[in-house]
This record gives structure tokens, sequence and C-alpha cells, in this order.
């Protein structure tokens, strides 16, 4: 009888023991976001981690492999799955060799994805290999249009029935209020990736200048002292962050420093108010 009990110990010991080596031998993924909200258009950076605990090469991207990454997002609720608009792989071709382990660079989800109507998604990474497969945890992020604060529009020339809105709106990130400038084309869905303007002080109104050949001109406080200017070149086909600087505010800098910066502007600023370098437009 204590034989019979020991071989069923030994058995129950083995059968626990294959199962540790099983679990230990599997890929671990993982799906990071960069935040977990997002403004309608600003890019949905996340990062993917692999990790090849198999005794196995995994092998990835090449015509004849039979391993993959894919990644499945829903919006709303798992039953609501969305279908990739862009038929590329998400990543390159790579492979891993046991105990080996692979960290994307940036990847911007809604490159793959149509993540610009405002509501929760929920991603996972999964990857494909020997048959089996492997799922991160799910991940949720939200996507929303953010509070308005101003508007511009840009016409063009060559194409008299288009035009372009420029909508600066400010989302809380990270318990400090950051301005954003979206930017859709009308008539048609065209939108264009939103710009992260930096920190802004909410007591100050943001300023927009939109000049005829095309070059968007965006400065607001980003501090007491100080102020974040950005430059757009925006043309029909394209829309480029060509500059961006920070400033110390003209009342306390430097007037060398503003010289430097905006030429005669800033002497003109002492000579009449009304002409300071911040309020050209």
């Amino acid at each position: 009888m204590l034989i019979e009990r020991r071989r069923i110990g030994a058995f129950l010991l083995g059968i626990v023991s294959f199962a540790g080596a099983a679990a230990a031998q599997q890929l671990d993924v993982n799906l990071t976001l960069a935040y977990n909200v997002y403004v309608t258009g600003e890019p949905v950076v996340v990062q993917f981690d692999v990790l090849n605990a198999t005794r196995d090469l995994f092998d990835t991207g090449n015509p004849e492999s039979k391993d993959a990454v894919l990644v499945e997002i829903s919006r709303g609720g798992s039953d609501n799955e969305l279908a990739p608009y862009n038929p590329a792989p998400i990543l390159g071709a790579f492979k891993l060799n046991p105990g080996q382990s692979y960290q994307s660079k940036a990847v911007e989800l809604d490159k793959w994805f149509p993540l610009v109507e405002a509501g929760k998604y929920i991603a996972r990474l999964i990857v494909i290999h020997g048959g089996m497969r492997y799922e991160s945890v799910k991940r949720s992020f939200d996507v929303v249009p953010g509070i308005p604060v101003r508007e511009g529009v840009q016409m063009f020339v060559a194409k008299q029935n288009q035009k372009r809105l420029f909508r600066m709106v400010h989302w809380s990130r990270n318990q400090t209020d950051r301005l954003f400038l979206r930017i859709e084309d009308e008539p048609g869905d065209t939108i264009w990736d939103s710009i992260d303007l930096g920190v802004w002080l909410r007591t100050a109104e943001p300023k927009i200048d939109i000049s005829p050949e095309g070059e968007v001109t965006v400065v607001h406080r980003s501090t007491q002292d100080a102020f974040i200017r950005t430059v757009i070149w925006s043309l029909p086909e394209s829309v480029e962050v060509m500059e961006r600087n920070q400033l110390l505010d003209p009342e306390i800098s430097a007037s060398q420093r503003v010289r430097s910066l905006y030429g005669d502007m800033a002497d003109d600023g002492k000579k009449d108010e009304k002409k300071s370098w911040w309020k050209f437009w």
C-alpha cells in the first residue's frame, strides 16, 4: 500500500513538473501604451516586447515563415473588433533564438487601424509560433476630441473647394494642461496627425497665424516666463512641422535675446505696444 502511494505521488509530481516545464517554454508578449488617453488624430504610440522562452527559433516576417505577429483592436467591447485598413505587416521581419528578446521602436497603431472616432478601445498583441497562440494582457485607451480653445481656416488657391481646419484643443496629461493642434480637411475625410504643442498656461489665449503661402505659426504661453512657437508648413498634399522653439517672455527678456529671434520686431514692440511680436497677427 505504501509502495502504491509512492508511485501515485511520483506520477503526480511528474505531471506537475511537466506542466511547469511546458509553461516555461513559451513566448512572453507585452504591449505598452505611451498614454492612456489620446486626442483625436494624435498618433496612438505603443511598444511591443517579445521574449522567446522556447527551445525553438522564432522567425517572423519571411515568406516561408509560419510564425506571425498580430494586433487585435476592438472599440467599445470585445465583440466590436476593428479590421485593419493597412495590409502591411505591423512589424518587420526578425528572428529570435531561444532566450533572446525583441523590443520594437515606437509603433503608431493608427497607421493600421481606424482610431479617429472618440471612444474606448482595447488592444492586445498576439504572437503565433509552433501552432500556438500567445497573447499579451489587454490594454485599454481612450480617444477624445479635446476641449476646444481656438480655430483657424486655410484656403487653397489651386483648390477653391477645399479648406483646412486648424482646431486648437487642450487636454490634461500627467497632471498638466497640454495644447494640441487638430488638422482636418473639408470636404472629405482626411485627418492629419494631431500635434502636441506642449504644456499650456490656460490663463493666456494661444495665437495662430496662417499665411497665404501655407506657413502656419502657433504661439502659446507655456509658463509665466516663456512661450512656445511652432511653425508648420501646410500644403494641399502635406503637413510638416518645420520649427519649434521656446522663447522667453519679451516683457522680461533681454532686448538682445528678443532681437536675435525676431529682429526689428522687438524694437517695434518698444515703440508701439500694439505691434509686440507675439501679437503680430
